[in-house]
């Protein structure tokens, strides 16, 4: 366990957060709204998320939409 815990920490590309925070992000991520054809994404919650697409890290602001 300390082997693996020095592996992941203190590193900035990984996520740090509490169970509680974890289960907001994906509560918001689930109520992201895509348009038939999935070029846009509306994030209707007041919290921003990110997705992951075409190779590049997109950040969904919270209220907007977003040309993917």
């Amino acid at each position: 366990m300390e082997q693996f815990c020095r592996l992941v920490g203190g590193r900035d590309d990984i996520w740090y957060a509490t169970n509680i925070a974890i289960y907001d992000y994906m509560q918001t991520v689930s109520q992201l709204e895509f348009t038939a054809d999935a070029d846009r994404v509306y994030n209707r919650s007041a919290a921003d998320c990110w997705l992951y697409v075409n190779g590049a890290t997109v950040r969904l602001p919270a209220g907007e939409i977003t040309v993917l």
